[in-house]
């Protein structure tokens, strides 16, 4: 009995002390770690730290923002997301709201931000006003460029139901509408610009045993990243008949990974912080002697991030005949040993499409082609204001 009341007080300091400890961690844990820009379980860029009010009118937005920042920067919220998503997947079968990822059929994972599906089921469509707009848009640059002797060539990279919608729920194409880019394609009436390059239908059209978007990933693999670039490169072959180019590459059977890795884990396993569970073999470029190779990057850029996550940078083969531009997101990253081996001087630049950048890139070397590639939800970005999201950029 008195042994009892002799240790009470000290049972009650430990629970006191676990306590604080557990309320005063993750703040503290906020102060003393760098700042984090992204979050992985989300795939966004977390909000930045607010700048102090001017003047007493801005204190209303600095507080909101301070609200975002706190939320955003929370100690340990990568931590508490996962482990909200796993008691939410196995209790209820369901993925945490945080995660803007759909769990479909065969083991297949789906975006869900950006509206995507919205666009999927035709509910988001572009106003006449706005698909005018965007066309026209489109014939300026293709002129412009054509006026300076330079040819142009424009692409989506297909979202992942657009290709591959008998995976998403079992009654997807119940409710299937009409996409915008569908809806572009038919105000064309099928009869696209030269400098447009459909790679929905060469996708569509290819897919069967082997597949061509990861399952775990917004993008597509290896292997539709070739069949894209076969694309790509089959109509600039069109525009210069005379000139040759390497399109042939060699690919491996699907491996697992290397270094005890299980193989491929994509951006939607991250946001589940399920890497290891959801890694899939996936087919590998078989080793080459690659003739690209990397070149100073000197030009002075108007609006060029320093992200080292989108980087811009040049490459070069002497073996090649052709120079060139090229605007793209994270869809070219497939695609890039191809294009580098097939030009003598190319600058990406991770952004869309900027006129400015030509112009300034011309007091250096002027392009032979201009590529632009851009995931299929960010496709008519310029008409229709979406904020940018992460994954496919």
């Amino acid at each position: 009995m008195n042994a009892h009341f002799t240790f009470h007080p000290v049972y009650n300091r430990i629970l006191i002390l676990l306590f604080l400890g557990v309320l005063f961690l993750p703040p503290l844990k906020m102060i003393l770690s760098p700042e984090a820009r992204w979050s992985t379980a989300e795939q966004r860029v977390l909000t930045p730290r607010p700048t102090p009010p001017a003047d007493i009118k801005q204190l209303g937005t600095f507080f909101s923002q301070t609200d975002n920042y706190l939320k955003d920067h929370f100690g340990f919220r990568d931590v508490f997301i996962h482990s909200y998503q796993q008691e939410m997947e196995r209790h209820f079968n369901q993925i945490g709201v945080n995660a803007p990822v759909l769990k479909g059929l065969d083991g297949w994972y789906f975006f869900t931000g950006d509206k995507v599906l919205e666009d999927f089921r035709g509910e988001t469509p572009l106003s006449h006003e706005q698909l005018e707009q965007w066309l026209a848009a489109q014939e300026k640059k293709a002129s412009w460029l054509q006026q300076q002797g330079i040819r142009y060539i424009l692409a989506a990279g297909p979202d992942k139901q657009s290709i591959y919608p008998e995976y998403l729920t079992e009654n997807a194409m119940e409710v299937k509408g009409i996409s915008r880019f569908e809806q572009m394609l038919t105000a064309l009436d099928q009869h696209l610009p030269p400098y447009l390059v459909n790679l929905h239908s060469v996708l569509r059209q290819a897919k069967g045993e082997k597949n061509l978007y990861y399952k775990n990933d917004t993008h597509w693999n290896i292997l539709g990243g070739y069949l894209a670039f076969q694309a790509i490169f089959k109509r600039i072959t069109e525009m210069f008949p005379a000139k040759t180019f390497k399109t042939n590459f060699a690919f491996t059977e699907d491996v697992p990974g290397i270094n005890g890795n299980t193989g491929h884990y994509g951006d939607l396993a991250r946001m589940l912080m399920k890497e290891k569970e959801l890694a899939e073999p996936s087919p590998k470029l078989q080793k080459f002697q690659p003739c690209g190779h990397f070149l100073p990057f000197t030009y002075h850029l108007s609006n060029i991030t320093s992200d080292p996550g989108r980087p811009s940078f040049a490459k070069g083969c002497n073996q090649a005949e052709l120079t060139a531009v090229v605007f793209r997101d994270s869809f070219l990253v497939a695609l890039e040993p191809f294009f580098s081996e097939n030009f003598k001087q190319v600058v990406y630049l991770w952004k869309e499409y900027d006129q400015k950048n030509i112009e300034e890139i011309m007091t250096s070397f002027k392009p032979d082609i201009v590529i632009e590639l851009t995931v299929e939800r960010f496709f008519f970005n310029s008409v229709t204001s979406q904020p940018e999201s992460q994954p496919g950029r």
